[in-house]
């Protein structure tokens, strides 16, 4: 009998592997890399939407973490009106938590500075899905109508070699 219990105390040690020690829900060393955005970027796929019968296409760079803020360059183009194609930076604030951004998605308000001269910038409004969805939408709004792009998103960490 002590044998049989002996050779299970084995397989389960085998099974199981060492045992890990025991941490405080208050050690932080453990919550921050996950929390804090400076461990993580943002690649927005290419997207288009439609202004009656135009197309609009949006290319969106890396939003990365900067001051507080998702930071990005963006461009416009719109093929039957190159007169109305732009470019500039997205700055939106942060004011949630990568966790909260994974777990439930969120909203970022910012704005999208052309590199036009004397033009102001645009209100930028950017829903992120859960990363379980990967699905963002971004309307950009300009004194003239309403841009609303669908999309997707890729996460990228900061020790990732893509």
């Amino acid at each position: 009998m002590k044998r049989l219990i002996s050779n299970g105390c084995i397989l389960l040690a085998v099974l199981c592997g060492p045992a890990e020690p025991f941490l405080h829900a208050s050690d932080t060393s453990l919550q921050q890399p996950f929390s804090s955005w400076d461990q993580f970027s943002f690649k927005i796929d290419d997207t288009k939407c439609r202004i009656g019968i135009a197309s609009v296409k949006l290319s969106v760079s890396e939003l990365t973490p900067k001051d507080g803020n998702l930071v990005a360059t963006y461009t416009i183009i719109v093929p039957l009106k190159q007169s109305e194609n732009d470019s500039g930076l997205i700055v939106l604030p942060i004011d949630l938590t990568v966790d909260q951004l994974h777990e439930h998605g969120g909203m970022l308000r910012g704005k999208a500075h052309s590199l036009q001269k004397g033009k102001a910038p645009n209100t930028i409004i950017c829903e992120i899905g859960p990363n379980n969805t990967k699905s963002i939408q971004l309307e950009i709004i300009t004194r003239k109508r309403t841009l609303k792009f669908q999309s997707r998103y890729t996460v990228i960490e900061a020790n990732d070699q893509t």
